[in-house]
């Protein structure tokens, strides 16, 4: 059995879709952002929008219940939960103490966490010290140049010009030392984070791609490369693979042809295991614009060392030694104990830009390396088990029992990850009272603006909820905040597992739900919101 496989061909004009998940947040986003938060915050408690009477009876119950069976859905199967922020009662309650898969919702937990242990304007630095004897009269570093990193995810196009942005900019701060040559080693510690870098609970066939990337204290470029798959001229040929970024070294085994017909443009990329080649195999059509799949890298630290070693030599910085990888904390306090001088740093964006990326596009790489910081920052650990113990210390301020629950993982790729309606819905109150709520509010999807909710668009849920969308295979969820049909706020969550329906399915069922609470007023009934058949 293969490591990972992902079979099929996609046009250029398809990929730029998947592009899209890493680039770079733009101006017009974060003017939206600041309006949406300046909205949201016109409509809190005590704006002249609060709700005049206690609801009635069980209609909102009724309606879900209603929405639930027109799509062939057992109950059981979903968790549902409103609350009012004002008033501080349920408006809807079905399983909402059950304990259910989140997939990405769990993301949630450590943008959350993070905003409050370590504050919005956190940055992650990386370090260049040079260990051994600096002689400025023949520009020459005796001993070795020293890459140290404590986890920063952003070293990329996402937020710089271009990959090599970070790289550029470090080197040319070792070079203006006057250091042209290293007489070592180039040193990648990549000890501040331990090991695993893999949680429990990822599927084997998730690790090959870009969102099943694994943890690094020294990151570069989402871990992960770009592989770019286009037809020869002619038939029976082995096809064009370009690697991005520029200078990657990878071990990759092409055996794929360049095929006649449609009907043999079958391009598989694979890899056997961990840490082993990327093989290509299969056919591509003749005819075809290409294929991109971005692919995990096995060792990030090396990898990022690599691309620093590119950027030295561009700026004239000869290192003669080869590049060693640092693991194991002991090997790290060797070189630290010795206090090596400190020639060149970067300083990440601030956490509230890195929180946005990882609520509104889902990305679990980043929503991982957070998570390693939590632990490391404030338990003492950077690891799996020390970042959730960050994240269960800050449930456990919110008075939420962490025993009756299940984390793995700060991305919630894992299938072993167990959370309840009634988690969520709680940590959304805490939020809406946080000092950095605005930062948390803003890193939201907006209903019927934004990809994973623009099922929303043309219905009464448009622009008025406010949430962070989750899907793994037969788990969806979306939870968040939403205004009523009376501008009363309240805080939801809907979490489905084990439904036997197509995803767009799930995701009307998602859809006809937040119509319902978009559209309910306490006072009043409406008629009903919009319901379409499934």
């Amino acid at each position: 059995m293969r490591f990972g496989v992902r079979t099929g061909n996609r046009q250029k004009v398809e990929y730029k879709r998947i592009c899209a998940k890493r680039k770079s947040v733009g101006g017009r986003l974060l003017f939206c952002l600041l309006s949406l938060g300046l909205v949201w915050g016109f409509l809190r408690p005590g704006s002249g929008l609060e709700a005049a009477a206690d609801r009635s009876g069980g209609w909102l119950e009724d309606r879900v219940e209603t929405i639930l069976h027109r799509y062939g859905q057992d109950p059981a199967n979903w968790g549902i939960l409103v609350r009012s922020l004002g008033k501080g009662d349920d408006l809807l309650s079905v399983n909402a103490q059950r304990l259910y898969m989140p997939a990405s919702n769990l993301k949630l937990v450590v943008t959350a966490a993070a905003l409050d242990g370590l504050g919005p304007d956190f940055r992650f630095q990386t370090t260049v010290m040079a260990d051994g004897e600096l002689r400025a009269s023949d520009s020459l570093l005796k001993g070795d140049l020293i890459l140290r990193g404590s986890g920063d995810p952003t070293i990329s196009d996402r937020f710089y010009s271009t990959v090599f942005t970070v790289w550029d900019s470090l080197a040319r701060q070792v070079a203006d030392t006057g250091i042209r040559r290293v007489t070592g080693s180039l040193v990648a510690d990549n000890t501040f984070f331990k090991p695993p870098y893999l949680a429990n609970g990822w599927s084997w066939e998730d690790l090959l791609w870009w969102y099943g990337a694994p943890v690094s204290a020294l990151s570069y470029n989402d871990n992960c490369i770009d592989v770019e798959v286009f037809p020869a001229k002619h038939v029976g040929e082995s096809p064009e693979v370009r690697v991005k970024p520029e200078g990657t070294r990878i071990h990759l085994l092409n055996s794929a042809l360049t095929v006649a017909g449609r009907r043999d443009d079958h391009l598989v990329i694979s890899r056997v295991t961990p840490g082993s080649e990327v093989s290509i195999t299969g056919g591509i059509y003749r005819g075809s614009l290409g294929f991109l799949e971005h692919v995990a890298v096995a060792s990030p630290a090396k990898f990022a060392a690599e691309a620093f070693a590119d950027a030295l030599a561009r700026a004239g910085v000869r290192i003669d030694g080869p590049i060693v990888v640092l693991e194991a904390a002991k090997d790290s306090a060797k070189y630290l104990e010795r206090a090596p001088l400190i020639v060149a740093q970067h300083l990440s964006v601030p956490l509230n830009e890195i929180v946005t990326v990882i609520n509104k596009h889902s990305h679990n790489f980043y929503a991982e390396q957070l998570l390693f910081a939590l632990g490391a920052c404030l338990r003492g650990e950077g690891s799996f088990a020390g970042g959730l113990e960050a994240e269960k210390h800050f449930l456990r301020k919110m008075g939420l029992p962490v025993d009756k629950l299940r984390l793995e993982d700060g991305s919630g790729l894992s299938r072993l990850n167990l959370v309840s309606p009634e988690t969520f819905v709680t940590l959304l109150a805490y939020m809406d009272k946080h000092p950095a709520r605005e930062q948390f509010f803003s890193s939201l999807k907006v209903g019927g603006k934004e990809p994973g909710v623009q099922q929303m668009v043309n219905t009464a849920a448009e622009g008025r909820v406010f949430a962070k969308t989750g899907y793994i295979a037969e788990v969806m969820s979306l939870s968040g905040y939403s205004l009523t049909g009376d501008g009363e706020q309240v805080a939801f969550s809907i979490l489905g597992n084990n439904w036997l329906i197509s995803r767009g399915a799930a995701r009307r069922l998602i859809r006809d739900v937040c119509v319902e609470i978009a559209t309910f007023r306490r006072t009043t009934q409406p008629s009903g919101g919009v319901i379409t058949k499934p």
